[in-house]
């Protein structure tokens, strides 16, 4: 059973100067207890795409189409808000980007994470012929244990204390664990993390990580990184989608990419992480931006950045086709600049 798989994926945002495709026809498939990365440079459609998993774009603006979303084997596809409500937090989870903003910030963090047990969290007792005062004050005890040992399950001293922090007297660090003891709360079949480390610096980004890493194989749930930087997935993911302007250009199995890189945008991507091995000097540069949403190139959207563009690449865009060893590309000439790095 798959934890997530989603069939031909279409957002778009109309508005008053043109219709922005954000996301144009993906497919994503992820297995029970895999972890799946989605890696591009910003605005190529990672956390739109996220988003629209999660049901949580709003329409208008956002215009969302597509043929398949099943969640560990049901179909979420056209579950209204309201029914979402009922899923999200227990079969599927996010963790956000800016915990301060996440987080309410005149609540209690440990209240916070009591709600999602309350919810979800199946804490059913006996009234005990006393009513059900007696029996909400049990459940809302049980929350609270519930709540401390998600804390410090991911790291974070004093528990107790920390229940009744509110999120500006926490650190950085400390706030990306709440969010993470709150994403795992329930043991979902998939939880999403958008760029869960953007707003940390080194040494707490690599505590988070491993944080994250060591429950998700330890509750064998199934995990989407989004990220722009690949070195963080390097040892996280069990395969990686590059996602470039909306599509997908290339996806492998995580040795396999970083080994053999068959697309020009990965390639490019790849010679900007830095390595203390490295002898080259500089850093590989893409040259320009990403393409206007609204106005994108005709043919391959990668072309005009593309040192390998030919005059086919211009006109027509290449198909993501599938190669031996379930690895997949977009690109009409990877043979050819295969054969020229050799």
């Amino acid at each position: 059973m798959k934890a997530l798989e989603v069939k031909n994926l279409k957002v778009v945002f109309p508005t008053a100067m043109g219709i922005v495709r954000a996301v144009e026809g993906i497919d994503i498939e992820i297995e029970q207890g895999e972890c799946v990365a989605i890696v591009g440079e910003s605005g190529c459609g990672k956390s739109v795409t996220s988003l629209a998993v999660m049901k949580l774009l709003s329409t208008p603006p956002a215009i969302m189409r597509v043929d398949k979303m099943e969640l560990g084997g049901v179909n979420i596809k056209d579950l209204s808000d309201k029914q979402m409500q009922k899923v999200r937090g227990k079969d599927i989870s996010m963790i956000f980007q800016d915990a301060l903003t996440a987080l309410n910030p005149v609540m209690p963090i440990g209240k916070q994470i009591d709600e999602i047990f309350l919810a979800h969290g199946n804490l059913n007792f006996e009234t005990d012929g006393e009513g059900s005062e007696h029996k909400h004050f049990n459940r809302k005890k049980e929350a609270k244990r519930r709540t401390i040992e998600a804390l410090k399950l991911v790291g974070i001293s004093d528990a107790e204390v920390r229940y009744k922090a509110y999120p500006h007297q926490l650190s950085g660090g400390m706030r990306q664990r709440v969010l993470i003891a709150m994403a795992f709360a329930c043991n979902p079949h998939l939880i999403i993390a958008d760029e869960p480390t953007t707003a940390l610096d080194v040494t707490i980004q690599a505590q988070v990580l491993d944080i994250l890493k060591n429950l998700q194989k330890e509750r064998k749930t199934s995990l989407m990184l989004i990220t722009h930087d690949l070195s963080i997935v390097m040892n996280m993911a069990d395969e990686i989608y590059v996602m470039y302007s909306g599509k997908i250009v290339e996806r492998a199995k995580t040795r396999d990419l970083f080994v053999k890189p068959l697309h020009p945008y990965t390639m490019g991507l790849l010679g900007s992480i830095a390595r203390l091995d490295d002898e080259r000097g500089r850093f590989v540069q893409i040259p320009s931006s990403l393409p206007n949403p609204m106005h994108k190139p005709q043919g391959c959207y990668f072309h005009p950045r593309c040192q390998y563009a030919t005059e086919k690449c211009k006109q027509e865009m290449p198909c993501l086709e599938e190669l031996p060893g379930g690895r997949y590309v977009r690109c009409w000439n990877y043979k050819e600049i295969e054969h020229a790095k050799r």
